[in-house]
């Protein structure tokens, strides 16, 4: 768990360049760490609707969790984001994380993930940085490509299972096991190492993805600036792999200036903190402007009449 302040803006592309240098000069740092990260955005398969009664006060909450993991294919290593991105540029193409391809190569499939929920920023009119709390857990996972024909099987299942359920009160658990076992063993063995499996036996369904392509500086010891660009899939095309195109077509860069601090209750880490990203708000604002983002756009907490 952390204690995150941060600051956030954004830029055009054409002071993309001008930020980069300046940001060098000022940190010393002429080469910034590179950000290539691929995340996933899911949510729970069962919906909590509590029953809403007079003088009852719901205190169960449920969170969307982003799983996220290095973008290390072609794409992610030499894509340049210094250049516009433009409708007739090249086409961004990215491979299929969960396929069946290249199974028997450990190393591309081999992946550490950060499984990470937020709670909403704390609330205030005078707040001077969001200060959010995030609880992250990081796991290796090897992933095996799932076969669409393994796939038919399991949603053959789940549907006799869900008629089932409808037509009876009494579900018989051990017919609903045997029709799984019917998977022979190679199959059951790719289902058990699918990343996403293991996201649904955690509970968790994938709803959106999205791809990041940026840079990172570290500043007074403590302090991140990132600046990237956000990717998502474009459904429009119609190829076996994924085509990517910009979240905001207008090729705006995104800044986020963060600070982490290990304990919530550290109230002197917190405001020394909060001192630090106001000087730095005051020492780059011929640059950029830094603000404190809504609340409201940070809230990951799952509504009940969804």
């Amino acid at each position: 768990m952390v204690h995150q302040l941060s600051l956030v803006s954004s830029i055009p592309h054409s002071k993309y360049l001008q930020t980069i240098s300046s940001l060098q000069a000022i940190t010393g740092i002429s080469t910034p760490t590179e950000i290539s990260t691929y995340s996933l955005i899911t949510q729970p398969n069962l919906i909590f609707k509590p029953k809403f009664e007079p003088g009852k006060i719901n205190q169960i909450e449920q969170y969307f969790m982003k799983c996220t993991t290095t973008w290390i294919d072609d794409e992610g290593r030499n894509l340049d984001i210094s250049k516009p991105i433009l409708n007739d540029s090249k086409d961004i193409i990215v491979q299929k994380l969960f396929s069946s391809d290249n199974t028997t190569n450990t190393n591309d499939n081999e992946r550490v993930w950060t499984l990470q929920i937020s709670d909403i920023p704390i609330a205030g009119k005078n707040q001077q940085c969001s200060q959010q709390t995030i609880f992250e857990s990081t796991l290796v996972h090897t992933h095996i490509g799932v076969d669409s024909e393994i796939k038919n099987k399991e949603e053959v299942v789940k549907q006799e299972t869900n008629d089932n359920k409808s037509d009876v009160m009494e579900i018989d658990e051990d017919e609903i096991n045997k029709q799984y076992q019917n998977l022979n063993s190679t199959e059951a063995k790719i289902r058990q190492d699918s990343f996403l499996i293991y996201l649904s036996d955690l509970g968790y369904e994938v709803i959106n993805q999205y791809w990041i392509k940026g840079k990172k500086f570290f500043i007074m010891d403590d302090i991140i600036i990132e600046i990237y660009k956000i990717f998502v899939r474009d459904d429009s095309y119609t190829g076996d792999e994924i085509k990517l195109k910009l979240l905001d077509e207008s090729n705006t860069f995104q800044i986020k200036s963060y600070i982490n601090i290990k304990n919530s209750t550290d109230i002197e880490q917190i405001n020394n903190g909060i001192k630090k990203l106001i000087n730095l708000q005051n020492l780059i604002k011929s640059l950029f402007l830094l603000e404190v983002p809504d609340r409201m756009f940070m809230d990951s907490r799952i509504k009940s009449n969804i």
